[in-house]
């Protein structure tokens, strides 16, 4: 008897640069709102916010003093003081109408408008006051503590372009220009779906056979960092007709984010689903280690990531294709900023010609940005990301790079919106 081999023909690998095109691609903006200012950090404004009003808006003291006219103290010193005539006193909030004439000053506070024909302020330390007359102890050049109208901004000028991402140190000038709110471009509503008859809660004992799931509590704290609050959608066993019960209830959110069931084993049952549910395929398995067997695709009004079980690999496919999509929807002009350069530290080797994320220990020595991959690697290795904060990225044709190399590294943590 002859036995007859049937080869089926493997799916060609996407690189990682051709997927994230794909990817971005169908990164739509889902409209604008208006939001509070207190809650728009980490929104992207959809429209320019122009200065309606100069900051400052009128001429006023940098310190405490005596508003003068800067001529009246040519010449003036401790030895050989000036006298000018005190006529007057204004605080911050109020307005001084009479004007100051030659040889006159007016006591000012801080922040108070300067009052007309002054043109300069004399510190507190550089005058006394003796019997209704104040004495100028030092020459005082034209302007000198005084902050003029608009030289923060004037009005007309635009303050934040659209497409800029609110951050903490934006809120200062849109409330000093009375921007209570701030037009931003909608959120996509996401929902977080982990897959598999082997997963429990993470607050749930061991049993044969059972891990927790830390997939979905990973993918909504990066979500988080990036102003999305998910949707949970629990886990589900490997049942074809709960899966396609929890993906319909997933596809009424704009991105649906699938952790696991997408490889090829027998219960790897989540493409089978989507396919029975009409899912455009846009690619599935990417030339990248870890993260292979990621699937990407549109159902309906929904774009769909399905990603590996493994939480390494979890992590990589977020961090290259899900938040530069979520940085695109949301309106950020660069979805992709954020890597770096680094030097590496030891020599790296790679076995085959793939895209190979590390995990690794960014840091400062000397002056500039080092990078050293963990001693483990794998897509199951939680403690190698616990003890990581980035990851080194080495291109698919580099195999070799020596210690010293200048490699791309995405970090993670810290605060974004900062």
């Amino acid at each position: 008897m002859t036995m007859t081999q049937t080869y089926i023909a493997t799916p060609r690998l996407t690189s990682v640069e051709e997927a994230r095109r794909i990817v971005l691609e169908q990164a739509v903006m889902l409209g604008s709102e208006r939001v509070r200012l207190e809650d728009g950090i980490g929104r992207v404004l959809a429209q320019d916010l122009i200065a309606e009003a100069s900051l400052p808006p009128f001429d006023n003291s940098a310190m405490d003093g005596y508003a003068v006219r800067s001529s009246d103290t040519t010449g003036a010193s401790r030895e050989h003081p000036l006298t000018l005539r005190l006529v007057g006193e204004v605080a911050a909030g109020e307005v001084l109408e009479r004007a100051v004439s030659r040889r006159e000053a007016v006591k000012i506070m801080t922040g108070a408008p300067l009052p007309p024909g002054a043109d300069s302020v004399v510190a507190l330390e550089e005058a006394r006051v003796r019997n209704g007359l104040v004495e100028i102890l030092a020459d005082v050049a034209l302007g000198r503590h005084v902050r003029n109208a608009g030289e923060d901004i004037k009005a007309g000028d635009t303050a934040l372009a659209a497409g800029t991402r609110i951050r903490v140190q934006h809120l200062g000038l849109l409330a000093g220009l009375g921007y209570a709110e701030v037009p931003v471009f909608r959120l996509p509503r996401v929902a977080v779906l982990a897959t598999g008859s082997e997963l429990i809660s993470i607050d749930e004992p061991l049993g044969p056979g059972k891990i927790r799931n830390s997939n979905s509590l990973v993918l909504g704290a990066f979500l988080r960092q990036l102003g999305i609050e998910p949707v949970d959608l629990g886990t589900v066993v490997d049942e074809r007709d709960l899966i396609r019960q929890q993906l319909e209830e997933a596809a009424t959110c704009d991105v649906i984010l699938i952790s696991g069931g997408v490889s090829v084993g027998e219960h790897d049952l989540v493409k089978r689903v989507l396919r029975d549910l009409g899912m455009k395929t846009l690619f599935w398995r990417v030339n990248m280690k870890p993260g292979k067997p990621l699937l990407f695709g549109r159902l309906r009004n929904s774009v769909i990531f399905g990603l590996p079980g493994n939480p390494i690999s979890c992590v990589v496919c977020f961090l290259e294709f899900i938040a530069p999509y979520v940085r695109k929807v949301t309106g950020e002009d660069d979805p992709t900023d954020g890597l770096v350069r680094a030097r590496l530290t030891q020599p790296l080797r790679k076995k085959e010609p793939k895209t190979l994320l590390l995990t690794a220990q960014l840091r400062e020595e000397a002056g500039t940005l080092a990078v050293t991959a963990t001693p483990q690697q794998g897509s199951g290795m939680l403690k190698s990301l616990a003890q990581a904060n980035a990851f080194i990225v080495v291109p698919e044709d580099i195999m070799e790079l020596a210690a010293g190399s200048l490699v791309e590294v995405i970090p993670l943590g810290g605060d974004p919106w900062l």
